[in-house]
């Protein structure tokens, strides 16, 4: 008996060894998410893209704002010190800014004739986590300054006066279930593609239908569009679940949520068609897929927010077209962007999504016309 079983065991190694491609994704791949992985992550938020507002011109005023600057938590962008408050939310929806802290224009006069010292805060509320860290920091930087004030008996106390905007009520999932719909539908679109065409050539059916009139092209272009309707099929159920079973509303317009749709499924079609490329069978198939679509969950965005990632890996987010469908629902469903903002988004997202869909097919065309 342990003698046919060794036998087995034995030819199922060697067919692993020879088998290279499996063998790698197997051993290599694991090994090699690790330590990109492990290196990429960190739990501490730094680098927040932040507007100061410093109306205060006085000395009080101009070392908070150099101490802000200097903080390895805030990334302050450059701004107008006479904006007002709907250019900062309007800089807030479209995510260019995650907080602003205005320093009021009497701030050092409050300091110095002792009267409560208030410093002015919006906040993204989008992301619960990071919003929380952020009110923490903001109130420890208040009780630092009122620590400094003190022993020159200046003012008593210096107060943060924060505005918490989008998902204000703190709900987890308001902010999950719009990113996780992009990931879902790109999972199930590129799964599906992959397998279909990976399951077909492994049957031998595939090949079947490249000896009729057909041609690799109509045979590539007839499965993406079928696959790119259970795609729209599933944003829809997707979003109606989110909108009746969890009670999440649609801040932004329905209309441009719904002409959105489609880009969820462009770019997804052209990484299936990539991975049905190289793929011999459906384990290949999924194998290959795990390589592409563990960054888009991880790197993306939807867990860990990009002040969460380190140097480079947060510049390299920005090649995974992922990060902009998550951010395009976000913004749309939760932070109520309309059309004019979310251009960037709208636009690099259906960028992706030819490049991709134009690459895969020519790939997949390659791969059925060798076979």
């Amino acid at each position: 008996m342990w003698r046919k079983v060794g036998a087995v065991a034995a030819k199922e190694l060697r067919h692993m060894v020879h088998d290279r491609l499996t063998l790698a994704l197997t051993i290599g791949l694991p090994v090699a998410q690790l330590l990109f992985y492990g290196y990429a992550l960190e739990t501490r938020v730094r680098h927040v893209p932040t507007a100061v507002l410093n109306r205060d011109s006085h000395q009080a005023g101009r070392l908070l704002e150099r101490r802000i600057s200097r903080s390895s938590l805030f990334a302050v962008q450059p701004s107008n010190s006479s904006k007002e408050p709907a250019e900062i939310e309007s800089g807030l929806r479209t995510g260019a800014i995650r907080l602003a802290i205005e320093i009021p224009a009497d701030y050092t006069a409050n300091l110095v004739y002792g009267r409560k010292a208030g410093i002015r805060v919006w906040v993204d509320g989008a992301d619960v986590a990071t919003s929380n860290y952020l009110l923490s920091a903001l109130d420890a930087l208040g009780f630092e300054e009122q620590a400094q004030a003190a022993p020159t008996r200046l003012a008593s106390t210096v107060e943060i006066q924060s505005k918490v905007m989008f998902n204000a009520s703190g709900r987890t999932a308001a902010f999950l279930i719009p990113g996780l719909i992009a990931i879902l539908v790109q999972t199930i679109t590129t799964l599906l593609l992959a397998i279909s065409l990976a399951s077909e050539r492994e049957r031998g059916t595939l090949e079947q239908m490249l000896v009729t009139p057909l041609g690799p092209a109509a045979i590539i272009a007839g499965k993406s569009v079928a696959v790119a309707g259970v795609g729209l099929a599933e944003c829809g159920v997707l979003v109606l679940l989110m909108r009746w079973l969890f009670a999440i509303p649609i801040q932004g317009s329905l209309l441009l949520l719904i002409l959105s749709l489609p880009l969820l499924v462009l770019a997804p079609i052209g990484m299936g068609l990539l991975v049905a490329a190289k793929a011999r069978n459906q384990t290949q198939a999924l194998q290959l897929a795990n390589v592409l679509l563990l960054p888009s969950v991880m790197l993306s965005g939807f867990v860990f927010p990009h002040e969460f990632l380190r140097f480079p890996i947060d510049w390299l987010s920005n090649l995974l077209p992922s990060t902009y469908l998550v951010a395009l629902t976000r913004n749309i469903i939760l932070r109520g962007t309309a059309a004019p903002e979310a251009a960037p988004e709208i636009l690099m997202a259906a960028a992706f999504g030819v490049v991709l869909t134009a690459l895969g097919f020519y790939a997949a065309r390659r791969s059925l016309a060798a076979d």
